[in-house]
């Protein structure tokens, strides 16, 4: 079947395209910028955690946080040039937000053609909730944009070393991205498999752990077991099954005897996280049909359409009107990635899209806890996949009133019925949650 987005990736852009282009990066440096400017809210929460990690390399002193050490280690840089300066380092997240909006729209030209590229790179220079996060000390700013360059480089066919270096910074930054590793080889595989794919696979992971090793031989000394990336990995696990789970990233497990382990000095970090998965496992083993209950709150709770920033209830500017078009937002953009991902899965070329938002959003609706903070790493590929259904619905309906929807049924009807899925948890999620969410901008 031909496909229903027939643009090409050409040489590269000219006149109106550029301008365009130029325009929507400035807008989104832009807005960034000016909202970090009037942004007075200090490092709090996980920021708090942040700000601590870049303390103590600018200061030269042992780096005791538990996370991955790139962003503290980025921003001890601009620190060491410009002071301390909250405002200048939120600078650096809306650069670095700026450089994800470039890739997000090279990636989505080189696979899907100039209009769906700048209809992508419009949604990402605009998109509320990486607006948000940009006036944050928070490594999902450095995430996003390394993302969106390693997805840029397997479309473009980038060097494998490369982009095993690249893949292994990005475990430096979240963690979380160790997931996507089988989805990288399998998308390796699906572009190389008459061309040695297997060659290309081992060179891209022997660079990777080639990368991330010297932080993992660090971790040995300090933690004295091995410890790849970071050393509590399983509390995420642990908070998704357990007893008291709601399928939210909800620690109801710590007023009951059976979270005191948690709080336990006794027990060092390692210990604890060996507890972690222990009763993870004796809980999904000994509960199955609870676990199918959760995976559906889960499910319920990651894909809902509010904001993905989970840390509104601070004191930040506009929040009511922000926390507003980032649940508009995503009403029109789920639905529009589910068209995307219906019609582009297939295609090779196209696979790593679907696959960074499937695996991302599939390890915290079964492996971990629904957190919607979650879905900012995906934010790129969601957005061009988004981008790719707007452009492709002109085609789809028209197909749709000739009759002609034939040999695009099945995926038309489980896109449909995806859609009025996300709309009818929209519905549940309106009528259990709306006291919570208004009393908390009240």
């Amino acid at each position: 079947m031909p496909p229903l987005n027939t643009q090409t990736a050409d040489a590269g852009p000219q006149g109106t395209e550029r301008s365009a282009v130029i325009a929507l990066l400035l807008a989104a440096l832009l807005i960034r910028v000016l909202y970090a400017a009037f942004n007075g809210v200090l490092p709090w929460n996980d920021m708090a955690g942040w700000n601590q990690g870049r303390l103590e390399l600018l200061r030269g002193e042992p780096y005791t946080v538990h996370w991955t050490p790139l962003y503290p280690f980025l921003l001890a840089q601009v620190s060491r040039l410009t002071g301390e300066n909250y405002f200048l380092l939120n600078c650096v997240n809306a650069v670095l937000n700026t450089f994800a909006c470039l890739f997000t729209w090279q990636a989505a030209r080189e696979v899907f053609g100039r209009r769906t590229a700048l209809l992508a790179l419009a949604a990402a220079a605009f998109y509320v909730d990486t607006v948000w996060y940009s006036a944050t000390m928070l490594a999902e700013n450095l995430a996003l944009m390394m993302i969106a360059l390693l997805t840029l480089r397997f479309v473009k066919d980038g060097k494998p070393a490369v982009n095993g270096f690249i893949f292994g910074l990005a475990c430096l930054t979240k963690g979380l991205f160790l997931a996507l590793f089988p989805g990288f080889i399998y998308w390796l595989y699906l572009k190389y498999r008459l061309e040695g794919w297997r060659k290309k696979a081992a060179v891209f992971t022997g660079v990777a752990l080639l990368t991330i090793a010297p932080w993992a031989a660090r971790n040995f000394m300090v933690y004295k077991a091995p410890v790849l990336l970071e050393p509590h990995w399983a509390s995420a696990v642990f908070v998704g099954h357990n007893p008291y789970a709601t399928g939210g990233c909800d620690y109801y497990f710590l007023d009951h005897e059976y979270g005191d382990f948690y709080k336990d000095p006794s027990l060092s970090i390692i210990e604890t996280n060996r507890i972690f998965i222990k009763k993870s496992v004796e809980f999904a083993l000994g509960n199955p049909l609870r676990e199918l209950q959760l995976v559906v709150l889960k499910a319920s709770k990651h894909l809902t359409f509010s904001t993905s920033f989970v840390y509104n209830s601070g004191d930040y500017p506009a929040r009511k009107w922000m926390y507003a078009l980032s649940l508009l937002q995503h009403m029109l953009i789920f639905p529009l990635c589910v068209f995307g991902m219906a019609f582009s899965f297939s295609d090779k070329k196209a696979f790593g899209f679907s696959m960074i938002v499937g695996i991302l959003a599939g390890a915290f609706i079964t492996l971990f806890s629904a957190n919607t903070r979650m879905r900012i790493p995906f934010a790129s590929a969601m957005l061009v996949l988004a981008a790719h259904g707007a452009a492709l619905l002109p085609g789809l309906l028209a197909k749709v009133r000739s009759g002609g929807a034939g040999e695009i049924k099945g995926r038309l009807y489980a896109a449909v019925s995806v859609t009025a899925l996300l709309y009818l948890n929209f519905l549940y999620q309106l009528l259990t949650r709306y006291r919570d969410v208004t009393s908390r901008f009240g």
